[in-house]
């Protein structure tokens, strides 16, 4: 190593020692703030909650967590409230064990919010202790920490929410809900009996959950609850139902699901179609035809969405002539895509001019959806359209599109590689 290169060497390590120990300074002199800020809250003219509350936001935006530890100690439950949902937002695991030993807190709130920070926070050692507060005597805390756990994502938590389904309404809602998102099969039978619960949101989260689940236990169960609408109101059940058929894959909602389509709820109707796309079985066909004629955009564009997945090619004629007349750029979107999904040559001219649309707000779908289409169809009448559409400002539109040149300018055998 030559002279030059030593002295730069040297320096190199001396500024990295300065840069430390600046750090370190800082630090040290952030530190002294706050436990000054601490002591201010403990004697004297400022020991009042509104200073103290201020001293909290500091604390938070100086990633103070061990003053904050302190800070959930004061006697105003309103400091030791704000001094919790801080740590929470903290994602410093320092903070597990003080928060968990706040859920003892004898202040409802605090305990809520402690519940909720941890389960922010993601920390395993806090499924045993959320476990045991979902016994505590209010029921917003038992309802924060559900959702902790849900957030927690672990197994151990089964049983026990299971049981919080005979808890009050509110929490059993929550309960449902989680039990869906934890994917363990120990649910499915206590979730069909919650399709039964008097409370209408429980209902919904029982029927979201169970299509999460993907057990064929709850198809009957689930065709059941398509017919679950005792006021005007109350749609939201059958429409949970309709998408975890769709998940399910069940032929026996088939049926089921083509008369939905006839619901005189639009949202209704328009996860019926949804599902019967997914489900792909061809007795949708006609139905699905005729609901491309609905009142409601929702169902139209869902309609024409559900046609694509089946692939039946009957449906190109009447996809082209629904893109027509429509008006909804959403429902023209979902159409495209249709006919980009049926592989026909008949629908090259149609995605063509979808590259040259002009509306801003749907511009980029359109084009993504003609692209990827017109990538699979492997016609070179593609080609120039396809370069002028590169041209587009949105880079979510230039991968594919490039792509589509490419393997359409390709030799054959390359091609088709």
């Amino acid at each position: 190593m030559n002279k030059g290169a030593k002295y730069t060497l040297i320096v190199c390590i001396i500024a990295l020692i300065l840069i430390s120990a600046g750090a370190t300074v800082f630090a040290f002199r952030t530190d002294i703030q706050c436990l000054w800020w601490y002591v201010q809250c403990r004697t004297g003219e400022k020991d009042n909650e509104e200073y103290k509350i201020e001293v909290v936001k500091r604390l938070e935006e100086a990633k103070a967590v061990r003053v904050l530890c302190w800070m959930m100690k004061d006697t105003d439950w309103r400091v030791r409230r704000n001094a919790v949902s801080a740590l929470g937002s903290l994602s410093d695991t320092r903070a597990v064990e003080p928060l968990i030993a706040v859920l003892e807190d004898n202040n409802e709130w605090v305990r809520y919010y402690a519940a909720k920070a941890l389960g922010d926070l993601g920390n395993k050692r806090a499924v045993e202790p959320l476990i045991a507060t979902l016994k505590d005597a209010d029921s917003s805390v038992r309802c924060s920490a559900t959702k902790a756990l849900g957030r927690l994502a672990d197994r151990r938590a089964v049983e026990p929410l299971i049981a919080t389904l005979k808890d009050d309404e509110r929490v059993r809602e929550f309960a449902a809900d989680v039990l869906g998102k934890l994917g363990d099969k120990r649910a499915v039978e206590p979730l069909i009996a919650a399709l039964k619960y008097k409370n209408m949101y429980v209902r919904e989260n029982a029927a979201e959950a169970l299509g999460k689940l993907g057990d064929k236990r709850a198809i009957e169960p689930l065709i059941a609850a398509l017919k679950d609408k005792d006021n005007t109101y109350n749609w939201g059940v059958p429409l949970h139902a309709a998408k975890a058929l769709g998940k399910l894959g069940d032929k026996r909602a088939v049926e089921p699901l083509i008369t939905a389509l006839k619901d005189t709820d639009s949202d209704i109707r328009g996860s019926a179609a949804m599902a019967l796309g997914k489900l792909g079985d061809k007795r949708a066909f006609e139905p699905l035809i005729l609901a491309q004629k609905d009142s409601h955009k929702l169902v139209r564009g869902s309609a024409a969405y559900a046609l694509g997945k089946l692939g039946d090619k009957r449906a190109v004629k009447p996809l082209q002539k629904r893109l027509e007349c429509e008006t909804q750029k959403k429902v023209k979107v979902l159409i495209y895509y249709a006919l980009g999904k049926l592989g026909d040559k008949r629908v090259i001219e149609p995605l063509i001019v979808a590259l040259k649309d002009t509306d801003w707000q749907v511009r980029w779908q359109v084009r993504l959806h003609a692209a990827y289409a017109l990538d699979k169809l492997d016609d070179k009448r593609a080609i120039g359209p396809l370069k002028k559409a590169l041209a587009a400002e949105n880079p979510v539109l230039r991968e594919p599109i490039q792509s589509a040149i490419e393997k359409l300018e390709s030799p054959p055998d390359e091609g088709n590689e």
